[in-house]
């Protein structure tokens, strides 16, 4: 587990220009119990998490309070750090988009008013689905302008569909991929889903009751973006 904000970056790792950078946000995503801060950095971040029926009420609620920490310390913008998010179970759903909400107050309101889809878990499907409706100029990327482009994906076990390709097509589409394992996973499919190597970019935790100090420390992360770009 890593300590502290800076970390040497490892060799033969995949990812585009400000990869010193994303291996700060990938570090980071291990470390819990990170103060909280407010982050002025410039990024577009794309959230997907797991609406299936396995997941209870009870951690579906953790969920959102993983992406409520999250957004409320990003220096939300159309010129600063965008987001989107998507959820997905049998079909994935598009909950907002980078280009819809300037405002955090506005995306604040949208995560406390998500429904659980519930359902199967067709991750590949879903990862597809970012790639076409997220990451282009239309929906809010900026990735022609060579802003970093981060998803996140966050489920809680297996996947009843093919991952490998989609998740290879999407980093090769320039995103850079991180996997969120919450509980019993497969972690054949989410070393499948995040960039390499994924001891980086890739986490499992035990529960979705510590989610709470992870959002933490990929805050911090997203700060280390901001002053190793600037």
């Amino acid at each position: 587990m890593f300590q502290g904000k800076r970390q040497e970056k490892p060799d033969n790792m995949e990812g585009t220009p400000g990869l010193l950078a994303i291996f700060t946000l990938a570090a980071c995503f291990l470390v819990s119990g990170a103060q909280r801060t407010e982050c002025h950095t410039v990024a577009d971040i794309v959230i997907l998490v797991d609406g299936s029926t396995k997941i209870r009420p009870t951690e579906f609620q953790e969920v959102r309070m993983f992406l409520r920490t999250l957004i409320e310390g990003l220096d939300i913008g159309s010129e600063k750090v965008r987001v989107g998010l998507a959820q997905f179970s049998d079909q994935p759903k598009m909950e907002f988009l980078l280009a819809d909400n300037t405002e955090k107050s506005s995306l604040l309101e949208k995560v406390d008013r998500l429904e659980q889809l519930k359902g199967g878990t067709a991750t590949g499907t879903a990862i597809r689905f970012l790639q076409r409706e997220f990451f282009n100029p239309a929906a809010g990327s900026r990735s022609g302008q060579r802003v970093p482009q981060i998803a996140v994906v966050l489920t809680d076990g297996d996947s009843v569909d093919d991952v490998v390709e989609p998740a290879k097509e999407l980093r090769q589409h320039g995103v850079n991929v991180y996997a969120i394992g919450v509980g019993e996973i497969n972690i054949n499919k989410l070393k499948a889903i995040a960039n390499r190597p994924s001891k980086y970019f890739l986490n499992s935790i035990r529960s979705f009751q510590v989610l709470q100090p992870l959002s933490q420390g990929a805050l911090q992360t997203v700060c280390d973006y901001g002053e190793l770009e600037g």
